[in-house]
């Protein structure tokens, strides 16, 4: 942990270039991230086509769900960049400090992550499909499905790692400047996870029990993170998570529309966040508890 949160001091760390970097990070995450939107939506208004518009949720009628999807997407390629910026030329630190203190970034860590969460989401999936029938409905569409397989293979990582970046290692590692208690930074890393996913539909859903959700699972990719002092495991937990719900089972409220293999036609916070938090139990059994020095990577650090 301790190597982890040290990465920070590798670059510079004045309080105002913190400023600046957030400032920086912001701009091109929500103002230039947004501009691919605004174009869209200028679009669908001005078209003359009663068949298009904009839902109240902010999703796009009549659109190309694919096209939807990728301008929605490329706010996180604003972000990615913006973390990298900030990071090189403000800090004036390697970008991949960001991710761990070895030479290189760790790859099967990352694929690790990713499988064992991919598998529990899937078996998630599968629980619920067996205790509410009806619940999960067919509606694979090859026309629409197969293009889409390969835009979410590419964005979605990019979007799910900008964000791990951000949160779990820009965040994280300037709080660990002033704070060791992994505990506090977990609940920290947690809490502002939780404030920009509040905004999302699914959280109108069920107000508090999915943002719980949304703080336990952002303390738990934090405190994976600490523990495991680089940040591979987080990265792929996120990166599953969200490639399963896009490609495999997807709610018909969300944020991100997709034509996935399955629509879930409700959205069950009670079930939802209960299984959620076991699986996240499970995930730290495997990773942080007892089977963590059979698949720990065994590579030198430094």
């Amino acid at each position: 942990m301790i190597a982890y949160l040290d990465l920070a001091r590798q670059g510079k760390t004045d309080w105002w270039r913190y400023v600046l970097a957030v400032a920086l990070i912001l701009f091109l995450w929500q103002i230039l991230g947004s501009l691919p939107g605004i174009f869209l939506l200028i679009l669908v208004l001005i078209d003359g086509n009663p068949q298009t518009g904009v839902m109240p949720a902010g999703q796009f009628l009549g659109v190309d769900p694919n096209l939807s999807f990728t301008v929605l997407m490329l706010a996180s390629v604003f972000f990615l960049v913006g973390i990298f910026l900030a990071v090189r030329f403000v800090h004036q630190r390697p970008f991949r400090t960001l991710v761990t203190p070895a030479h290189v970034i760790v790859w099967r860590r990352f694929f690790q992550g990713f499988v064992v969460w991919f598998v529990l989401s899937g078996l998630i999936s599968l629980v619920e499909s067996f205790l509410y029938p009806g619940r999960y409905v067919w509606t694979l569409d090859l026309r629409r499905y197969i293009p889409f397989v390969f835009l979410a293979l590419l964005l979605i990582p990019i979007q799910t790692s900008a964000e791990e970046l951000f949160f779990r290692g820009y965040i994280l590692q300037g709080f660990g400047l002033r704070l060791r208690n992994i505990w506090i930074l977990s609940a920290i890393s947690g809490f502002i996870f939780m404030l920009p996913h509040l905004l999302n539909p699914e959280a109108q859903v069920n107000f508090g029990l999915m943002g719980f959700f949304y703080f336990f699972i952002g303390g738990v990719m934090a405190y994976v993170a600490l523990r495991d002092g680089r940040l591979e495991l987080a990265m792929g937990l996120h990166a599953a998570n969200n490639l399963f719900s896009a490609l495999f089972a997807n709610y018909t409220i969300t944020v991100m529309p997709t034509p996935s293999l399955f629509a879930i036609n409700k959205l069950d916070a009670v079930y939802s966040v209960s299984a959620g938090v076991i699986g996240l139990i499970v995930f730290l059994l495997i990773f942080i508890g007892p089977l963590r020095r059979k698949l720990n990577d065994e590579n030198p650090v430094g």
